[in-house]
């Protein structure tokens, strides 16, 4: 369950919006301080912030489904065959951005839901990298890892087109909204995967690129061109194995994130 380059990658944007943004507030919950219970403290924070503040919150690690079928974030101390127990709930997430002041609000996720149920067989498969490595994804790419655990069950079953409906459905049903854009490493049939070749998650390494390429304009960027440039990057890197999605009806609020 252990992935090369989670902490790594909110270090580095860490790092990045540190020198964009002198003096803004940092929260960096890494490894054993990863957990659901110190996740939802910083709602505290949050509610402290101004109108005009932006708020960027981004996860890299596991995403997962639960047998009934909600999406969890893998935290620290999360049991992998229930991950209610201690982990962290799609609209919990959400939560901390909804009804706090700020109202230019971004949420990234590099992590895959690649909750596969199956019809005939209950059992919990730890992916090891074996479909990685089947899937022709970026040649040449060794250490590939996905970032995800296929939970299956006979519990409430549905098939891969069902399971990819219900991840769309999650990112585009508004009544589940807080009113910040939502930028997702992949979709529901899919993996988010990292690598030494990117020395990153391949979504944050996507990030990153485009804060470092169309960042040297003095224009800045806007969310949807981050999240055009991400989709389209991450999905020539991979080959189209991976490809991110978004809550496009939140972009009415298309504020510069850089």
């Amino acid at each position: 369950m252990n992935l090369t380059y989670s902490a790594k990658d909110i270090r580095d944007l860490a790092n990045i919006f540190s020198k964009k943004y002198p003096g803004c507030i940092l929260d960096t919950l890494i490894d054993k301080r990863a957990t659901k219970e110190n996740i939802l403290k910083l709602k505290n924070k949050l509610l402290k912030t101004n109108v005009d503040d932006k708020v960027i919150i981004s996860l890299s690690g596991h995403g997962l489904l639960s047998d009934s079928l909600d999406f969890y974030y893998a935290t620290y101390d999360i049991d992998f065959r229930h991950p209610e127990n201690h982990g962290l709930l799609y609209d919990e997430l959400e939560s901390l951005l909804d009804s706090i002041p700020a109202r230019n609000k971004l949420l990234l996720l590099d992590a895959c839901h690649s909750g596969e149920v199956d019809k005939e067989e209950s059992k919990l498969v730890a992916d090891a990298g074996t479909q990685a490595a089947d899937a022709g994804v970026a040649k040449g790419v060794r250490a590939l890892k996905p970032r995800g655990v296929k939970v299956v069950s006979t519990k409430n079953s549905i098939g891969l087109q069902n399971s990819f409906e219900l991840m769309q459905q999650l990112f585009t049903d508004l009544s589940k909204g807080s009113g910040a854009v939502v930028i997702s490493a992949a979709g529901g049939k899919e993996y988010a995967f990292e690598a030494d070749k990117w020395n990153n998650g391949v979504f944050t390494y996507s990030v990153l690129k485009c804060f470092e390429e169309k960042g040297i304009t003095s224009e800045g960027i806007k969310v949807s061109e981050l999240k055009d440039y991400v989709i389209e990057k991450v999905s020539s890197l991979t080959n189209g194995q991976q490809k991110p999605t978004s809550r496009k009806e939140n972009l009415v609020n298309d504020f510069r994130v850089w």
